[in-house]
């Protein structure tokens, strides 16, 4: 992403003063130098509040006395953006904000409000193309943020050369458990496709759910009705409305016949005998099937009962022979004590009655034995215990299912009459009548589940849906980008790496972004984390190679990571701050002083591998006598003698 710095702008609180601008060059190495307490360490903190941060940072004092406004003039694609914020006086920041866009700004001489900073953020996200859905449905799983990838931007004096934090801001929890979340978008590994594909997919898995539960409380439901279109049935026979070859149809079957009857013309049926006959004989075969039922089920409960008993004794029986083990351990320690010393370890006499510890050895071996016979109950039975319980289910079902039908067969006549059930009028025309009028009505309310037929087709639909979306988001594939995208990267570490002052040069080490750390493969087969890895040079190396690393690997893609990096002093662990006087650098050895420009010929490297596509800005004690010959350095300001971020006549 095209995203750089073109200017940094500090505008006076004293109005008679005009403004300050620092320009910086595009696409290349930027040099600040100066001593110290000039300023350097406040121009990350000032780029990072006019890129919309939650707080400021900004030195109080000295810089926040002097200035009211600060700003900065970004380069885009296809325009540049000014920035500005008002300076937040007591409060720890304010959103006061002017933003300007076009193809060639104009600096104003008095900043005014005209936006704030969630417009800001807006603006920078859509700028970034980030995707405005969550990342993981948890509490760190908000979606990716711009100001999240300032982590990757900005490597203050205090982040550079540690050995615990290797990005910016990760020494908080809350922003280093973010960052490690949306890693993976970051690589891209997580693309908005993804995302969109994960989104969806929860959606749908949710309302899979629902319908899932819809249907199974439809089948449920279909169950009932089975039941009473059987009794309809029945009665519908015994009314003389229908053939006794009808109890044998399906339920669809069923259904369809009864929604007939209640089209066609009753007036000619006539009641039969043989169906009032046969309605009695079910119910005395259905009262027969019962107590069968119950026999068997009494027989089985007390088989169950029975084996209950059988495995508590034997838990109980296994228990006590535990704790008879366990008393006579000790027997063995004597018995070894005695035979190598002859003396009693507990009365100190000596021993001669080996019969009586031979009789406590023996029995503690034969309790041995018995506690390893009775530690499994043996498969058979437990098979049989299962089966019995198994068959309990079963007949308890079977059991249940008659009854129900019992109680339909001997109550069906309230289809007819309610709460009557030896209603005279059960076989008149009349009451003939009131059951086809029951039946139309609960025809109806079938009717209207049947519609809800659609519901199987739909859950079909959604379960293939789901598989199609599973394939977008599977996360095999995710985790096999990330690790090609790490590999890469490792390349890139390793490369610049070489060029610095590291001891393990040809050592491997990558990117673990689980841990916001490297892991380094010693040649003894042991991985060593950064903090393992002694010395303030070599967690300088591998800050400044991992950092270029990433933005290398960023600019080989669509990245909405910005490709400007901010370092602050990072030859800090060369330079003493007694070293730099009247702009000289003094005390430093030949191997320091090629340590230090080494840094600089990595950063310039780094530069030309992304094909000038990309803005590093160095703020450094150091000076042009070390790097002034590395091709690709632009030296923007020196702050010595007096020189400093705020002009002397600003400050009161």
């Amino acid at each position: 992403m095209q995203f750089q710095i073109e200017k940094l702008i500090l505008w006076p609180k004293k109005q008679e003063y005009a403004y300050k601008d620092i320009s910086l060059n595009l696409n290349s190495v930027n040099v600040i130098t100066g001593d110290s307490q000039t300023g350097k360490s406040a121009i990350i903190p000032i780029i990072d509040y006019c890129l919309a941060s939650g707080e400021c940072y900004i030195p109080t004092q000295t810089i926040r006395n002097a200035c009211s406004w600060f700003g900065v003039v970004l380069k885009l694609e296809k325009s540049s953006v000014l920035l500005a914020r008002r300076e937040p006086g007591a409060q720890k920041s304010t959103s006061d904000m002017m933003f300007i866009q076009g193809e060639k700004i104009e600096i104003p001489d008095i900043p005014e409000k005209n936006s704030n900073c969630q417009v800001v953020k807006r603006f920078l996200d859509e700028h970034a193309r980030l995707s405005f859905l969550e990342t993981e449905d948890n509490y760190y799983g908000s979606r990716p943020a711009f100001r999240d990838l300032m982590s990757f931007c900005f490597q203050p004096q205090n982040v550079v050369a540690n050995a615990n934090i290797l990005f910016y801001k990760t020494d908080k929890t809350d922003h280093r458990n973010k960052l490690i979340n949306i890693f993976p978008y970051v690589l891209g590994a997580i693309t908005p496709e993804v995302l969109s594909a994960r989104q969806e997919l929860m959606d749908l898995q949710r309302k899979l759910k629902r319908k899932e539960s819809d249907y199974e409380k439809l089948c449920k439901l279909t169950i009932r009705w089975e039941n009473e279109i059987k009794a309809w049935i029945s009665v519908a026979i015994e009314l003389g409305l229908l053939e006794e070859n009808c109890r044998n149809m399906s339920f669809e079957e069923q259904l369809l016949l009864l929604q007939e009857l209640v089209k066609n013309n009753t007036e000619e049926k006539v009641i039969k005998s043989n169906g009032i006959i046969k309605i009695s004989e079910e119910i005395v075969l259905l009262r027969e099937k019962e107590n069968e039922l119950a026999m068997e089920l009494a027989k089985y409960k007390s088989r169950h009962i029975e084996m209950s008993q059988l495995m508590k004794s034997v838990s109980e029986y296994r228990d006590a022979l535990s704790i008879q083990v366990e008393r006579l351990n000790i027997t063995e320690w004597l018995d070894e004590k005695a035979r190598k010393e002859h003396i009693c370890p507990v009365c100190q006499q000596k021993c001669s009655d080996n019969i009586q510890r031979n009789m406590y050895l023996n029995r503690l071996e034969d309790n041995r034995k018995k506690k390893k016979q009775m530690e499994e109950i043996p498969a058979a039975f437990e098979r049989e215990y299962d089966m019995v319980k198994g068959q309990i289910q079963r007949l308890t079902e079977e059991l249940a299912a008659v009854q129900k039908r019992i109680r339909i067969e001997e109550n069906k006549q309230r289809h007819l009459e309610e709460n009557d059930e030896h209603n005279p009028n059960r076989y008149t025309l009349d009451g003939i009548s009131r059951f086809l009028g029951k039946i139309e009505y609960a025809s109806e309310a079938i009717a209207a589940l049947e519609a809800d037929g659609e519901l199987s087709a739909e859950i079909t639909k959604l379960r293939e849906k789901i598989g199609k979306l599973k394939k977008i988001a599977d996360e095999s594939v995710i985790k096999r980008k990330i690790e090609n995208a790490i590999m890469k990267i490792s390349v890139k570490q390793i490369e610049l790496l070489k060029l610095m002052d590291a001891e393990r040069p040809d050592d491997p080490f990558r990117l673990d972004y689980k841990n916001l750390t490297v892991e380094i493969d010693g040649k003894d087969g042991r991985k060593d984390y950064l903090w393992e890895i002694g010395s303030g040079s070599n967690w300088l190396a591998y800050h400044i190679s991992t950092i270029l690393g990433l933005q290398e690997f960023f600019s080989t893609f669509q990245s909405s990571v910005p490709n400007f990096v901010v370092f602050d002093q990072p030859s800090q662990v060369y330079f003493p701050h007694s070293s730099v006087d009247d702009g000289e650098v003094r005390n430093l050895g030949d191997l320091d002083r090629k340590a230090v420009k080494s840094i600089f010929i990595a950063m310039a490297k780094c530069i030309s591998d992304v094909n000038n596509n990309m803005q590093i800005l160095v703020l450094e004690h150091a000076d042009s006598s070390i790097y002034g010959d590395v091709k690709g350095i632009n030296e923007v300001c020196v702050w010595r003698n007096g020189e400093k971020l705020i002009p002397a006549e600003w400050i009161e």
